[in-house]
């Protein structure tokens, strides 16, 4: 009895869990949808603005896609002028990934439309109370 209690907390956990996945994906979205950034492109602009540079095989490791995968998203956002590629100086092998100026714009740009968003959210209360339901996971 005390066995079945426990599954189900647990399967009520995992659901809280997929809600929480499911909306955050959605308001990531919404806050996308002015920029023409797909979520990947907009995750991969913001881990290089926050590591200053980066390459290929870092990316791929990070996000746990394949280099393929992360090299036609940066080529995307190449011919979008976001970012940049350079011979690495130590290792004529490897490239290092940096932002453009427009690339350091449109984060810039992404980072305060999200926040925008989050103050002006009438669902920050659920937001809230999902976030509270995963932390009691840990305990």
């Amino acid at each position: 009895m005390a066995e079945d209690l426990e599954i189900k907390a647990q399967l009520e956990n995992f659901e809280n869990m997929l809600m929480l996945r499911n909306y955050i994906n959605r308001m990531l979205k919404y806050d996308l949808s002015g920029t023409h950034l797909s979520l990947r492109e907009c995750q991969l602009l913001m881990y290089i603005y926050q590591h200053g540079q980066t390459g290929t095989s870092e990316l791929a490791q990070v996000f746990k896609v394949t280099r393929t995968l992360i090299s036609k998203t940066l080529g995307q956002l190449m011919q979008a002028n976001l970012i940049r590629e350079q011979a690495h100086r130590n290792d004529r092998r490897r490239v290092d990934i940096s932002l453009t100026d427009n690339g350091i714009k449109q984060v810039v740009a992404v980072k305060k439309q999200i926040s925008d968003n989050l103050q002006s959210m009438d669902a920050t209360k659920e937001l809230l109370r999902l976030t509270e339901q995963v932390a009691s996971l840990s305990q």
